[in-house]
């Protein structure tokens, strides 16, 4: 088995990214990445995201995501964006939510990498 890659493109609240998904469960034993991307981060536009783990850990949780400079919908800029990476068990469901403040965009992509 190899990566699995999702990308998508948030212009709303979202309680559950990952539903509905190839990533709704885990294939098997792997690590999952993600990269996060806001067209604005002010104190009237931005997006917050919390990433809670199947065995209830919550490694992110209300993380304001940085915006891209200039302002670019849909655009993860390597050199600006949040990465985060976490070790995840097969079978498991990791719940990917983010809340909007005001009118803006927010661009994702996960990839799950197998162990080994």
């Amino acid at each position: 088995m190899g990566p699995i890659i999702l990308s998508g493109y948030e212009d709303a609240s979202n309680s559950d990214i990952l539903q509905g998904t190839r990533l709704q469960t885990v294939p098997a034993g792997g690590v999952l990445t993600f990269e996060l991307q806001a067209a604005e981060n002010d104190a009237t536009k931005n997006f917050t995201a919390s990433i809670q783990m199947p065995n209830g850990d919550t490694p992110l949780n209300n993380v304001r995501i940085p915006a891209c400079n200039p302002a670019a919908n849909g655009v993860i800029d390597e050199r600006q964006n949040l990465t985060v990476s976490f070790p995840i068990m097969q079978g498991g469901h990791c719940v990917f939510s983010v809340t909007e403040t005001g009118s803006t965009t927010f661009a994702w992509r996960v990839t799950y990498t197998p162990a080994g």
